[in-house]
């Protein structure tokens, strides 16, 4: 596999449950990337893209950016709140400070929803574990491209 520029920046998620398939969301001109739920025909979740086929996400739920060399995050008011490595970034409703995302962090967005049972999971959020793609080089783990 050739890499080219193209490839990255760009932030690669790991699924750590079957929630989705693994992304690599390419992270170009310093824009943010929404990070959310599907909302119509134009949000359909892919493996390129920050949107996932959850219901514990909100609409617009994080944002995701590159900036001088690091990735960061930031919650964008979501109800049901975005995780780094088990801290919820902001309360409810309130738009968080950015947060760098390195390899090897662990990311989720929002909570698994409980049944009446309070056993059966209804809704299950998006838990993964983050690669930071910042050069050519963080493409390929043990000389495999990934």
């Amino acid at each position: 596999m050739q890499a080219n520029s193209g490839d990255f920046p760009a932030l690669k998620l790991y699924p750590l449950n079957d929630s989705f398939v693994p992304k690599q969301i390419v992270l170009a001109d310093r824009r943010p990337v929404r990070v959310g739920r599907q909302m119509d025909a134009t949000t359909i979740p892919s493996e390129r893209n920050g949107y996932f086929e959850s219901k514990t996400l909100s609409r617009r739920h994080a944002e995701i950016w590159e900036e001088d060399g690091r990735i960061w995050i930031k919650d964008v008011r979501s109800s049901n709140g975005t995780y780094l490595n088990g801290v919820r970034l902001s309360p409810e409703g309130v738009e968080s400070a950015p947060f760098e995302l390195t390899t090897g962090d662990q990311l989720e967005f929002g909570i698994d929803i409980i049944g009446e049972d309070g056993e059966t999971v209804i809704h299950r959020k998006a838990v993964a574990r983050v690669k930071s793609i910042l050069t050519e080089g963080d493409l390929y783990d043990f000389g495999q491209p990934q």
